[in-house]
């Protein structure tokens, strides 16, 4: 499955502290999420699935995602409803994120990286 990262601004990273959650795009939108720190995506701190909007906001607070600095950077794309558990177990998979935790899905949905 061929799915759309977003970026911010002037195609940047956005960085998880910073982003506007009450911006419109975010209304109704369901897909997946990647956070992670450095220069780019190779020190993947969580992924996950959801609405994002609220994933994001628990992710602001998260002390388990935030003891990986100030500095953390996010994208997320819209994955149909019917696709999420196995695209986040292929993220998953895939990435090897630092924190873990229960993936539901044994079905892996493979798709493009950021």
């Amino acid at each position: 499955m061929n799915i759309l990262w977003c970026k911010c601004m002037l195609q940047s990273r956005c960085r998880l502290k910073i982003i506007n959650l009450n911006n419109e795009h975010f209304d109704g939108l369901i897909g997946v999420y990647i956070i992670w720190y450095g220069n780019d995506t190779s020190n993947v701190v969580s992924v996950g699935q959801g609405i994002i909007r609220d994933k994001l906001i628990e992710m602001q607070i998260d002390k388990k995602v935030q003891e990986y600095g100030p500095d953390l950077f996010v994208t997320w794309a819209a994955v149909p409803k019917v696709s999420l558990e196995g695209v986040e177990a292929f993220l998953y998979s895939e990435l090897n994120p630092l924190i873990h935790h229960n993936i539901t899905s044994l079905d892996l949905i493979k798709v493009n990286l950021p």
